[in-house]
């Protein structure tokens, strides 16, 4: 185990995601007057009388709740069980503190379980019917935003918590809004994909160790292909190659490495989505990647065509890196014991700081919620948060050293939404077009061209 200091949610179980919730009341400002009053009694102490007593007993005394649900339920919609259940500790806790929360503001938690892939159509139903099913509910942020934002589905989350108290990720506006407003709330966003590598294969190649480069500042496409190129090669003198520098899909590779030199997909303007994929870093970012795929040769080829023929290989032993999310380092440890480590996604030539673009799950209050179940609701996911100090045993067994833990708890700090994942069939037409890139049929610029106009007419589509 390792000695943490902070905790880390787990992501693959439930995606709960908990936020700190502040309370929208506050007291007044004292006047010119007041304080000068206080003033003078500080200077001239006097015995104190019994109303005194009982101004000072009454202002001591815990604030009155001031939400009255008057016994409406707090309904929450999730694919797995949100609220507490009996036998375990943690669980035991929160059905106390439900309990609590229940009494103080006259209500009634509402737990609704709905299928993953069935939550957005049947809470988009029943907003369209007027009746929403749900005051908050979970949900994959591709899934609403932009989309569920665009057809005025969803309330702004922003206009019943003050989400910019400080206590919320520095990077929820971004991550958890479009268009200038916040739909999707967490306090906390941790996560994402990075590089996993093969430390016995580059121990045994003289390699260096991707964790130290990072270190020194060094972590960048030069010293990815270095080591790529430089692990690429027959190892038993039959004229084959069997062990390569990378195994890659292209898929979820090519939107990291366009971030990684500053660049995206698509940009957003006022609450509307334009193509960027061709932009000068993006077209650089294309052309690294067929590179890698087409001139440098140290990608290994699909021999399987399975879809994650890029994984297994590297479970195999032979493959010196790959690209992979956080949560996926447990089957790692499986194969390769403690040899792998886990790190950034080398900087580009016009980057300044690592990127990591991710799709995760948040909270999203329907349009006709009842905004006190929705401060309630935060108000219970605060409550039953670990410890400051303690690490989730989930996330820290994804990973054989604390390096690559704080690499992964560091993801959420630079974490970047997919807005085009958001888009009907929008990923689907631009990963056909990378993957002719990487087959090395088309160049990125003939790729780009051709599906430009594609992806434009789908953005303009998504508005109606």
């Amino acid at each position: 185990m390792f000695k943490r200091n902070k905790w880390m949610p787990i992501l693959s179980i439930l995606m709960i995601f908990t936020l700190l919730f502040t309370a929208c009341g506050g007291g007044s400002k004292p006047t010119a007057a007041d304080t000068d009053t206080k003033t003078a009694e500080e200077q001239q102490p006097k015995e104190e009388t019994a109303d005194q007593t009982k101004e000072e007993e009454k202002a001591s005394e815990p604030e009155k709740p001031t939400i009255d649900m008057k016994g409406k339920p707090v309904r929450v919609v999730s694919w797995g069980y949100a609220g507490g259940e009996a036998g375990t500790e943690a669980g035991d806790k929160r059905i106390e503190l439900e309990k609590e929360l229940e009494k103080k503001y006259n209500t009634k938690f509402q737990f609704s379980q709905i299928p993953w892939d069935g939550i957005q159509d049947k809470v988009t139903a029943s907003i369209m019917a007027g009746e929403p099913i749900a005051d908050v509910f979970l949900l994959d942020r591709y899934r609403a935003i932009p989309t569920m934002v665009q057809k005025d589905f969803l309330m702004p989350v922003d206009d019943v918590l003050d989400i910019d108290s400080g206590k919320w990720p520095k990077n929820l506006r971004e991550m958890g809004g479009f268009g200038g407003k916040v739909y999707g709330f967490a306090t906390s966003l941790g996560g994402g994909g990075g590089i996993y590598y093969n430390r016995k294969i580059l121990k045994n190649e003289g390699l260096p160790d991707p964790q130290e480069l990072d270190e020194k500042g060094e972590w960048n496409w030069d010293t990815f292909l270095d080591i790529a190129k430089k692990a690429t090669k027959d190892t038993n003198g039959d004229g084959k190659i069997d062990q390569y520098g990378l195994a890659l899909s292209h898929k979820n590779f090519v939107p990291a490495i366009i971030a990684s030199n500053n660049a995206d997909v698509t940009k957003e303007e006022n609450g509307t989505l334009t193509f960027d994929g061709d932009s000068p870093n993006a077209m650089e970012a294309l052309h690294f990647v067929s590179d890698l795929y087409n001139v440098h040769k140290v990608v290994k080829p699909n021999q399987s065509g399975n879809w994650d023929d890029y994984i297994t290989s590297f479970n195999q032993g032979n493959i010196a890196m790959r690209y992979g999310e956080g949560w996926e380092g447990g089957g790692i440890k499986e194969n390769l014991g403690k040899d792998y480590g886990f790190t950034y996604i080398p900087k580009g030539p016009k980057a300044t700081d690592y990127a990591n673009v991710t799709t995760p799950s948040f909270w999203f209050v329907p349009k006709g919620a009842n905004p006190d179940a929705v401060r309630i609701y935060a108000e219970y996911i605060f409550g039953y948060m670990p410890p400051e100090g303690e690490v989730d045993e989930y996330v820290e067994q994804q990973f054989a050293d604390e390096k690559s833990l704080q690499v992964y708890e560091d993801l959420g700090n630079i974490m970047k939404p997919k807005n085009y994942e958001g888009i009907p069939n929008f990923g689907d037409k631009i990963n056909d077009a990378w993957a002719q890139i990487t087959a090395g049929k088309e160049s990125p610029e003939t790729a780009m061209k051709k599906v430009r106009p594609v992806l434009e007419g789908l953005l303009k589509e998504s508005l109606k």
